[in-house]
């Protein structure tokens, strides 16, 4: 009997031994996986920035030709559009920079579009009084419901007016007195544009340390992936303010449509479709406020990652029919799209890692190389484009900078599950509503509560198993996850503690 039982045990324990071995080598499997993606979207933000360094001369070029385009001899009619949702902080402050812009009175209107649902809409109608008392052609357009988010706004405030170009300003931008004399010329005189889109820069950059790690992140894709694309030849979004659009582009795209979170984007691919170009003006800076708290910035990051997938799966099969755009055209757009797509492979290296260290306290030399080489190259591209952004600009690059790089990466490794879970609404079709940020005063008088998942407890209870289980095993890669892990409890602590807070 007792042979029996020692039998059974160590069949038993062949198996088990067995099954591990081919749980670690799935969880090998899929770490590997996970790198290569990592080192194929670091490859990526390479390409752009050589291309970038590779076409300074052009862009150069073609500033200084817009630049010396004159304004046409009669202006024409221009459209702005300010569309708004809650925004009591700023609506006022938006609707006097409109104002200020340098156009001729009887050629310029300002839309205020306003979806508020608290006293917004009361400020906005007082301001707009006192703006036609001092001769300006300025309405409120409020609706009550929220139909296609701000795309619908948008829409909506089109069917009032017909305006040769429509530029769009988000409420917490200020543009400056000239943008229009500075962004006309360029599409008066080239027929074939859709839209011209400026360069984003920020008002509240110094507030604290988030805010100086954004400020590293839009200045690389403005001052570099953006600058790459256009003087390429490849496609360059729209980013949703910022821009002035030729009304008849809006309108040969089919309009502006609200079924993703980035109908900027959406509308911008619809028109390069439709055979439209576009220009890009980053010596023209439009300053905007970044959000000053981690939740605030997190929900942006959630609905811009969400937005790009849901264009993708809605357009790209109509892009690879396109025959207005080239191959190289298509696949980059590809790429753009799917660039996300670094958040899930960052959680599926992770938990895969985190697997294998469990199962088992060996690791293929291998995979070590591939972790290092994947880690460095990686961090390098990144690197690379945030140095080449900061120096195009003439940024003052020293310590501080490097401070607020490496909180870059760490706080992007603390959206790991938030952005992962954002693709996986984006594939499933999990609908959401367009929920702003609130920025500045807005940000301090923003009662609304964080949505369902949002919580944080993900975040920290996963960088304290990660901890916990390196700790454990004494894994030798646990230094690779050191930002991620930081990340990850920054963004779920800052996340919890505001909940608290507004539950208080």
């Amino acid at each position: 009997m007792s042979q029996l039982i020692m039998t059974q045990l160590s069949t038993g324990s062949a198996l088990w031994s067995q099954v591990n071995d081919l749980l670690v080598l799935g969880a090998w499997c899929f770490f590997v996986l996970a790198l290569v993606i990592v080192c194929g979207l670091g490859l990526h933000l390479l390409t752009l920035t050589a291309m970038f360094a590779a076409n300074r001369g052009k862009g150069a070029a073609l500033q200084a030709k817009y630049a010396a385009l004159p304004l046409p001899a009669e202006p024409p009619r221009v459209l702005i559009q300010l569309p708004t949702f809650n925004e009591s902080g700023v609506v006022e402050r938006a609707l006097e920079a409109a104002a200020a812009i340098d156009w001729p009175r009887d050629r310029l209107r300002i839309q205020l579009l306003d979806d508020s649902t608290d006293g917004t809409v009361d400020i906005a109608r007082a301001k707009v009084e006192a703006l036609k008392a001092r001769g300006v052609d300025a309405e409120v357009i409020h609706r009550t419901n929220r139909e296609g988010f701000k795309a619908g706004a948008l829409k909506n405030g089109l069917l009032y007016d017909d305006c040769e170009f429509v530029a769009i300003f988000d409420a917490d931008f200020i543009p400056p007195t000239d943008i229009l004399k500075r962004t006309i010329p360029t599409l008066a005189n080239d027929s074939s544009l859709a839209y011209v889109q400026t360069r984003w820069d920020h008002i509240n950059e110094g507030a604290n340390l988030l805010t100086r790690a954004q400020s590293l992140m839009l200045d690389a894709h403005f001052a570099v992936e953006q600058a790459a694309r256009n003087w390429s030849g490849l496609f360059m979004p729209f980013n949703g303010t910022g821009g002035v659009w030729r009304r008849k582009a809006i309108d040969d795209a089919g309009g502006w449509e609200g079924d993703t979170l980035t109908e900027d984007i959406d509308l911008a691919i619809r028109a390069a479709m439709k055979g439209w170009s576009t220009a890009f003006l980053p010596s023209v800076a439009i300053p905007g406020e970044l959000p000053e708290n981690v939740p605030a910035w997190r929900q942006q990051q959630f609905r811009w990652t969400k937005g790009f997938t849901q264009v993708a799966l809605k357009l790209l099969p109509q892009v690879y029919r396109s025959d207005r755009l080239t191959f190289w055209q298509k696949f980059a757009m590809t790429f753009q799209l799917f660039q996300g797509w670094a958040y899930p492979a960052g959680a599926l290296a992770l938990f895969s890692a985190l697997a294998a260290m469990v199962l088992t306290s060996t690791q293929p030399w291998g995979i070590f190389f591939l972790g290092v080489f994947s880690t460095a190259f990686g961090g390098f591209a990144v690197f690379a484009m945030t140095l080449a952004g900061q120096l195009q600009l003439k940024r003052k690059v020293g310590l501080r900078t490097l401070v607020s790089f490496f909180t870059m990466l760490a706080l992007n490794g603390g959206l790991t599950l938030s952005n992962t879970r954002s693709i996986w609404e984006a594939v499933r079709g999990t609908p959401s509503a367009f929920v702003r940020t609130p920025k500045g005063r807005d940000a301090e008088l923003d009662k609304a509560r964080p949505t369902k998942g949002h919580s944080g407890l993900g975040e920290l209870f996963l960088a304290v198993g990660a901890i916990a289980v390196a700790i454990w095993d004494e894994a030798w890669y646990s230094p690779f996850f050191a930002l991620t892990v930081f990340g990850l409890a920054l963004v779920g602590s800052a996340t919890l503690t505001a909940r608290l807070a507004r539950q208080a």
